[in-house]
């Protein structure tokens, strides 16, 4: 089935996962941009929310240069109900911000992320363990290609949007002002005009919005925040069909093979990650986006044919559990670590 939106909502959708200039009231300058009212624009944004085509608006940091450190885990355990428990129990993690049940021998597959100073292995244990898991995988970012392509709503052709590892040695250096306009800016912008006033007066934070607005400017700037800007909900936007993929590249060949990747605007993410020998050897991972299940198993092939790789996985989402941002800065990190690693 095909998404039908009227023209203003493709151009809003469209407009919305590209990076939104940051200002006391994001809506009045967006809405000037697209030639629409400001009323107009916010009660079409609620409407695109309430019907779950819009996840949320806000900021997209990058989690090491908050010191955090992050990584895809594989979990394997029995089907069924015991996989929806074990997925329960990841679920409840609040440094787990994807989670799905796949269809494979590892069968639960998360992303972890923990605080400055914690081991994501340490967690990752303490979740395999919670989760009777016969054996889990912690497979890491060993280099990121891409990431961030933009997926176009109704006939716009999406543009990719790449960007390589940050060029800083280590975390960045947040003054306590910094960490307030992030706890700030990671919060879904309310639909109402002001926003960020609104949305500081609920949080309890004392910060101005027009500093807020210009600190995460400058954030951008220095690769602490990717972008500031909407996620949709890519099944309810027409992309109805979605595999993470993983290949088999040999190490000699990455330089070669990985444009032929990187190239296509069905790909959102693209990685490097930890191979395990006997165990995992696919180390280049693929997410690919297509409108349906034919164009998918389409995109696949002619990636396949490109590529000439035919050892590769495709690993179809069965289930989603959860689907959230981290909240960085979160005290629920050290409720967590004092139920379950103390």
């Amino acid at each position: 089935m095909t998404a039908h939106f009227t023209k203003t909502e493709k151009l809003i959708l469209n407009r919305v996962q590209r990076d939104i200039p940051l200002s006391p009231d994001p809506w009045e300058g967006l809405a000037a941009e697209l030639g629409l009212d400001e009323e107009e624009l916010i009660a079409s944004i609620r409407a695109l929310k309430e019907a779950q085509i819009i996840r949320g608006v806000s900021a997209i940091f990058e989690a090491s240069a908050l010191g955090y450190d992050s990584s895809l885990v594989a979990v394997s355990v029995p089907g069924g109900a015991e996989a929806d428990r074990a997925a329960g129990i990841i679920s409840a993690h609040p440094g787990v911000s994807h989670n799905y049940l796949r269809a494979h021998h590892y069968n639960i597959w998360f992303t972890l992320a923990v605080p400055p100073g914690r081991s994501i292995d340490a967690h990752a244990r303490a979740l395999a363990l919670q989760c009777g898991a016969e054996d889990y995988l912690v497979l890491r970012n060993e280099r990121l290609f891409k990431i961030g392509v933009q997926l176009a709503v109704g006939d716009e052709e999406s543009e990719p949007v790449s960007r390589t590892e940050r060029a800083e040695s280590g975390p960045a250096v947040l003054t306590g002002e910094e960490v307030r306009a992030v706890v700030l800016l990671q919060r879904d912008l309310p639909t109402v005009r002001g926003p960020f006033a609104v949305l500081a007066r609920e949080l309890g934070i004392a910060i101005d919005p027009d500093r807020a607005a210009r600190i995460g400017e400058a954030l951008k700037k220095r690769g602490v925040m990717r972008r500031y800007a909407a996620v949709l909900r890519h099944q309810n936007a027409g992309y109805r069909a979605n595999a993470m993929t993983a290949w088999k590249v040999p190490p000699e060949r990455e330089d070669e093979l990985v444009p032929v990747f990187a190239r296509s605007p069905h790909i959102t993410h693209l990685y490097r990650r930890t191979v395990f020998p006997g165990r995992w050897e696919h180390p280049l991972f693929a997410m690919i986006h297509a409108k349906s299940d034919k164009d998918l198993d389409g995109i696949i092939g002619t990636l396949a044919g490109m590529s000439g790789i035919r050892d590769h996985l495709v690993l179809r989402s069965l289930k989603e559990y959860k689907k959230k941002r981290v909240v960085y800065y979160s005290p629920e990190f050290e409720e967590w670590e004092a139920r379950h690693l103390r």
